[in-house]
């Protein structure tokens, strides 16, 4: 059976991926940072998977009481903005839609401080990147990720990455058969093709307003 390792801080989604995966794969886990040393343990894998939003090696950070109160005041303005959308009926229905967008744009700008304020950066899932490909350069490596955006999608494959799929957006069948197909354009040496395939494409954009 084929080796698949999958690298994610958050152990329940590690126990997540491996009801997706463990039927069709020989599943392997590292839970992020603490068990880093487990990267390149066991046999070469057929493919890893990663989340993109890690903690440096070094684990979580505590945020700062500035920061938590930086989120709050966030968090409370996110909460006004969606709240009020339809307390104007004189608005026009664009109107309302636009503001809609902007509250959108407010509560991503909310996660961010919270993803900050923990340590957590595509940075360093980018990382764990550039370390598996300096040992594994011929085993594909797929990001798999809740918050995923159209310019983290850009960075991961000039970075070497095969594919980047957003958690929750795929049934169990079409995240295996993701799998399937990255693993397949990557054994034929031609990454060029993986738009054809449809890859790299399943992603939330959130807009800046």
């Amino acid at each position: 059976m084929r080796r698949l390792v999958f690298v994610d801080d958050d152990k329940s989604e590690l126990d997540a991926f491996g009801e997706i995966v463990t039927k069709a794969y020989d599943y392997a886990t590292v839970h992020w940072p603490g068990e880093s040393a487990k990267l390149f343990v066991g046999p070469q894998p057929n493919i890893f998977v990663s989340d993109l939003y890690l903690p440096s090696s070094g684990g979580d950070k505590t945020p700062t009481d500035g920061e938590k109160q930086a989120a709050e005041n966030a968090a409370i303005q996110v909460g006004k903005d969606f709240s009020g959308l339809y307390a104007d009926s004189t608005i026009t229905d664009k109107a309302r839609l636009q503001r809609t967008m902007r509250a959108i744009a407010g509560a991503y700008s909310m996660l961010r401080l919270q993803w900050s304020a923990l340590g957590q950066s595509p940075d360093h899932g980018v990382a764990v990147l550039a370390k598996v490909k300096a040992h594994y350069p011929d085993v594909p490596f797929v990001f798999y990720s809740r918050k995923i955006t159209t310019e983290d999608v850009i960075r991961v494959l000039k970075s070497g990455a095969v594919d980047a799929i957003r958690k929750g957006a795929l049934t169990n069948d079409e995240i295996l058969a993701r799998l399937e197909a990255a693993q397949e354009i990557y054994q034929r040496g031609n990454v060029q093709t993986i738009r054809a395939q449809g890859l790299n494409v399943n992603f939330t954009s959130i807009p800046n307003m």
